[in-house]
């Protein structure tokens, strides 16, 4: 492993603290949200319509979930891709959090290699979701 180190950008710690909290603030307000929505078609009459809401609205969620999951593993191989090229990581030019050591070689490999993995992973289950939340909604 190489001695080199890239060092933490302080301006990319206070974003990344910024868009987690801006996060945290809209998971609150959809909690919130949902709330009221489901207080709402509680007092819908009978159980069928309910449920056919709930049903609809789960396979929606379930949607977006697997859209996001296969984002991620888009993500995750195209940085393995990156780490081939290169044969380094963190990659050139990269901002980072925190002090990190640049791995060359082989351990820059096995990080290719897990992110690989993780790719194929999010990508199962993008599908499973996927194929979940059609069924879902075909049975609405």
């Amino acid at each position: 492993m190489s001695e080199d180190m890239i060092r933490a950008d302080p301006g990319l710690r206070r974003q990344t603290m910024l868009v987690l909290g801006i996060a945290v603030l809209m998971a609150i307000a959809t909690v919130y949200f949902f709330q009221q929505w489901l207080s709402g078609i509680a007092d819908i009459p009978g159980t069928d319509q309910l449920i056919l809401r709930l049903r609809r609205l789960i396979g929606i969620a379930l949607t977006g979930s697997a859209i996001c999951l296969g984002f991620l593993a888009w993500y995750a191989a195209r940085k393995a891709t990156l780490i081939k090229t290169f044969e380094q990581w963190p990659l050139p030019g990269v901002r980072v959090l925190r002090d990190t050591p640049v791995r060359r070689g082989a351990a820059a490999m096995k990080i290719r290699q897990g992110l690989n993995l993780t790719a194929v992973v999010l990508l199962l289950l993008a599908l499973g979701m996927g194929i979940i939340s059609w069924r879902l909604l075909s049975l609405s």
